[in-house]
């Protein structure tokens, strides 16, 4: 019988191998849902998955920890996994997912991209630096346009080009180290650098990081920069750790040293330190009014608000994991060079004052079987404040998944470095509900709803009251059959601004065929409407995979028509690898993108091309000050190169 599953299994797995479902696959189904990203911490984010796939995973020797760097993986998936293992031996191939009771269609397609099946005793070199892999990418971006910075005496004061190279150096399990440099256009110098070294999992060494890297416990309130948060995929799980830094991101990060140490096999204990130079606007009198996070040094102005102000930060987390359970203490405490002094408007009343903080927090969690909860409670020195964070999941058969997260920042508590589920970029000074399900009701058919009901006790910019909101979304995507799939999704924003509410009302429908394995279509409509303004957009997508001469096509053109700038258009646009893209439109208009990539044999050679064009038909020139273009057309050029030793 074992043998009949075995076979049976064998011919499923080829059989998904022939759709070749790969990683610009993934990356437009695991962003489908995001139109409003910030798109830094998605391209951090798919960059830590892009190293992941790069080195997959044994699912039979795969731990908790492992697993738990895959964000759609839940705890009680993850579970599951664990429990098929140890009731029924190793798996022979991923396919035999299908037999685990939690593991969605979704989840499955998701898998073979970070994971392998094969037998433990055939893992036999476990040396610390064996079998080391290299990996050089670098990208130059050109503009087809001068913009009126590059014109003007007094404007930017380097070229337009845009510059990065990225280095890894690594193996599969216990070391990696990298190096990045950056320029952006309009900067003289290549300003913005960063290397680190890890080791994983050597002795009593979880992990240890020099360099640059990013650090996250229990829910995120206290630090939570390890993982990418979003109300279509509410958190299911805790915090992924310590990671280090490999994307290009110049500010959500920390310079120094962390170690996580496995004190036998239910306690977890980490230390990190950092300091680094930051980029602040000051007062007449040297004091910092605001951080600046663009990282953007290109004209005098900019230059002067260059790493004029330090930043030193010790903290440390505690953690205890057995049968489900986990408990955790996480706490930092951060002193600038300079006072913080952010001003008297009423909206910055709230914001930090001084120049020491810090912040500390308590979280658990519990995972059996159907059934997941998780919270974390945390308090900060910067005003005395409080907030909290509450989730539960709960399984209902295979198909459906019910989610719910409430949370609650107090006005008053500040942590620099928080990260989670919020209508704000800060957990502070807002309370809210979050109600998610995920379900599969028919064969084919996935359903993704939520419902977000939040509250500002403290006037945000623009306001002078408290405010209130609501967000609703309600998703279906319908697969006719192997080459036919309909996506439909409405959502409803209703949100206090400028003293008024505004509620907005966005449409997207999508039709994507694939008539063959070289080709695939994808029409886009999408309509965005805001108090009595309206916007439209349609786009037409194309792929052409040729696998003889390793080449690939992705071509994406769209029309535009929008009253002004309020009912503008978010889009998500074809990109270079291991890179997400998306910008809006507004005005009346269209846009046009075309990408172009070469892959050698056993891929250790890539080049890869990029054409963007904007024409605006409702004026002669776009943008505002430096960034002005006079000029209705704007053309882009990118050039990638990616070498793997």
């Amino acid at each position: 019988m074992r043998l009949l599953l075995f076979l049976f299994f064998m011919l499923l797995a080829s059989s998904l191998a022939a759709q070749k479902y790969d990683w610009d696959d993934f990356v437009e189904e695991y962003t489908s849902d995001v139109e409003r990203a910030e798109e830094e911490d998605l391209q951090q984010h798919l960059l830590e998955l892009k190293e992941l796939s790069e080195h997959p995973l044994n699912i039979n020797t795969a731990t908790v920890e492992d697993l738990l760097q895959l964000p759609f993986l839940s705890e009680a998936q993850i579970e599951q996994i664990h429990a098929y293992i140890y009731l029924h031996g190793q798996m022979q191939t991923l396919a035999e997912l299908r037999l685990v009771p939690l593991i969605d269609d979704a989840t499955r397609r998701w898998i073979p991209l970070f994971m392998y099946a094969e037998p433990e005793q055939q893992e036999t070199d476990k040396r610390l630096f064996s079998r080391l892999r290299h990996d050089f990418s670098t990208r130059l971006d050109i503009p087809l346009y001068y913009r009126v910075g590059q014109q003007q005496e007094n404007g930017y004061r380097g070229d337009p080009l845009y510059h990065r190279i990225r280095y890894t150096l690594g193996n599969s399990r216990h070391f990696q180290a990298g190096l990045r440099v950056e320029k952006d256009a309009g900067e003289r110098f290549y300003d913005s650098y960063g290397a680190y070294a890890m080791l994983h999992d050597v002795g009593i060494l979880d992990k240890a990081v020099v360099g640059d890297y990013r650090i996250g416990f229990g829910e995120g309130l206290v630090i939570g920069g390890s993982t990418w948060n979003s109300k279509s995929t509410p958190p299911l799980k805790t915090q992924g750790g310590i990671r280090p830094m490999t994307g290009m991101d110049e500010t959500n990060f920390l310079r120094g040293a962390a170690v996580m140490l496995a004190l036998g096999n239910h306690i977890k204990l980490s230390a990190f330190g950092s300091y680094r130079k930051r980029d602040a606007t000051l007062t007449n009198k040297g004091e910092v009014q605001t951080l600046r996070t663009d990282g953007y040094h290109r004209s005098a102005s900019e230059w002067e608000k260059k790493r004029n102000v330090g930043s030193t930060v010790l903290g440390g987390n505690i953690a205890w994991y057995n049968k489900g359970f986990h408990l955790g203490a996480t706490g930092y405490w951060q002193k600038f060079s300079r006072t913080l002094n952010p001003g008297s408007q009423q909206y910055r009343a709230i914001y930090p004052k001084g120049n020491a903080f810090g912040a500390v927090g308590m979280n658990y969690g519990y995972t059996r079987y159907r059934l997941s909860f998780a919270g974390e409670a945390a308090y900060s020195t910067a005003a005395g404040g409080w907030a909290t964070i509450n989730r539960a999941s709960w399984n209902i058969g295979r198909n459906y998944i019910l989610s719910a997260v409430q949370r609650f920042y107090a006005y008053q508590y500040y942590s620099f470095y928080s990260s989670a589920l919020a209508e704000n970029s800060n957990a502070q000074n807002e309370s809210g509900v979050l109600v998610h399900l995920q379900a599969e009701p028919l064969a084919g058919l996935q359903v993704t709803a939520y419902a977000d009901f939040f509250h500002h006790p403290w006037p945000r910019y623009r306001m002078t009251h408290s405010s209130t909101g609501q967000e609703f979304m309600l998703q279906g995507s319908y697969a006719i059959s192997r080459r036919h799939t309909l996506l439909a999704r409405y959502q409803l924003k209703r949100k206090e601004n400028g003293d008024r509410m505004e509620p907005h009302h966005r449409v997207k429908l999508q039709w994507t065929c694939e008539p063959s394995k070289l080709w695939r279509f994808q029409t886009t409509g999408s309509f965005h409407e805001v108090l009595g303004s309206k916007g439209l957009m349609l786009s037409q997508n194309v792929r052409l995979v040729l696998p003889k001469p390793s080449l690939s096509f992705n071509g994406q053109l769209g029309y535009f028509n929008t009253d002004d700038y309020l009912s503008r258009i978010y889009v998500t646009q074809p990109s270079l690898y291991s890179s997400v893209s998306s910008a809006s439109y507004y005005g009346h208009g269209m846009m046009g993108i075309l990408t172009c990539r070469w892959q050698s044999k056993g891929g250790r050679w890539m080049v890869e091309g990029r054409y963007g064009m904007v024409r605006y038909f409702d004026r002669e020139e776009q943008g505002t000050g430096l960034q002005r273009i006079l000029s209705p057309w704007k053309n882009d050029l990118s050039v990638q190169t990616r070498i793997k030793l």
